[in-house]
């Protein structure tokens, strides 16, 4: 008699033949153990992996109208733009979040902004000229920090803020220090908070660059200090 074979053969196959139900509920059981809860895959994982199934389903071959799957396909496009844009809602935009999330603004220039009180003087009349009068506010109020930083009235200190130029500028111009004010708060409002300015915030602004260019610098105590 073959190997394998015989009664006692078919009595091991009878033991260890399992019952397929009876197969799923240990598998069920094992995976409860607390060992495979780092491995188990979110709710958010099960519901990508089904809409990408999903997706993956909509073949020429698998829908019998060519019109029905170009339905399905719309459909799933706009399910996804719709999952984006309530993400979006809920989380909000990184780069806005960080800006208004503690109140603090950076500096008037950046870095490799080297130009001129003229030079920033003339990008804010051209702004003004094509009515955008955000870019005038924020070319209006930089002439004005250059302005003071070449007539050693301010220094020209990296990563100023607008309302630490303002402060100093009315030092030696204290008829101008209402409209520095409020010129640095325009300022901030547009670079930092994404304010849309008008056309009156504009023209304040460039007002305050004329008046404090062209007035006299009252005498100081003593020569001003870097903070």
């Amino acid at each position: 008699m073959a190997a394998g074979s015989g009664p006692g053969a078919a009595e091991r196959l009878r033991v260890t033949a399992v019952d397929p139900d009876e197969a799923r509920r240990l598998l069920e059981r094992e995976l409860d153990r607390s060992a495979y809860d780092g491995a188990r895959p979110t709710w958010w994982d099960r519901a990508s992996r089904s809409f990408l199934d999903w997706l993956g389903s909509l073949r020429a071959d698998g829908i019998d109208s060519p019109a029905a799957a170009r339905t399905a396909l719309v459909i799933a496009i706009v399910v996804l733009v719709a999952v984006v844009v309530l993400v979006v809602v809920a989380r909000g935009l990184p780069r806005r979040r960080a800006r208004a999330g503690d109140g603090d603004t950076g500096g008037v220039f950046d870095a490799d902004d080297l130009r001129s009180a003229r030079e920033l003087l003339e990008a804010a009349q051209a702004a003004v000229r094509r009515a955008d009068w955000s870019a005038a506010v924020l070319e209006g109020f930089r002439a004005i920090a250059r302005g003071l930083g070449e007539r050693d009235l301010v220094p020209d200190v990296p990563g100023a803020t607008a309302r630490t130029i303002a402060a100093r500028g009315a030092v030696p111009f204290p008829a101008s220090a209402g409209a520095l004010d409020a010129a640095a708060t325009a300022f901030d409002a547009v670079r930092y908070l994404g304010a849309e300015a008008d056309e009156t915030a504009a023209l304040r602004v460039l007002d305050t660059e004329r008046s404090v260019r062209q007035a006299r610098p009252a005498r100081a105590e003593g020569p001003e200090v870097p903070a």
